[in-house]
């Protein structure tokens, strides 16, 4: 998903976030924004999870790995719509993996006990 954050100067930063939660987000960024940093964040994934503006304080931060920020000030029915999404985001990517295990069978040994191999 694309943020677009600010650190209060003239700047605005266009980024791509590794994760989402409830409460914070883990940035892909190449700057590394120091810890403590406050900084406004607007972010969506529609018609999924609508548009966001809210504020947060970089929690971590390692230049080329990523920044973690905590979400300080997000109106409480964007909170609900953010606590929706990733909810559902985990519910498709459970879904995605009980798809995926079902179109790749798994190598077990055989129940007779001898060393040639069944899929299952």
């Amino acid at each position: 998903m694309t943020v677009v954050l600010s650190d209060g100067g003239e700047g605005a930063y266009v980024v791509e976030t590794k994760n989402v939660s409830e409460t914070g987000l883990c940035l892909h960024s190449e700057e590394a924004f120091p810890v403590g940093s406050h900084l406004h964040l607007v972010f969506g994934q529609p018609p999924d999870l609508h548009r966001l503006s809210t504020d947060g304080v970089v929690r971590w931060s390692e230049g080329g790995k990523g920044v973690g920020v905590e979400l300080t000030s997000i109106a409480p029915h964007d909170h609900q719509a953010l606590v929706n999404f990733v909810k559902s985001q985990m519910h498709s990517e459970e879904e995605g993996a009980k798809q995926g295990d079902a179109a790749h069978p798994s190598v077990e040994p055989a129940s007779d006990g001898t060393p040639e191999n069944q899929i299952r």
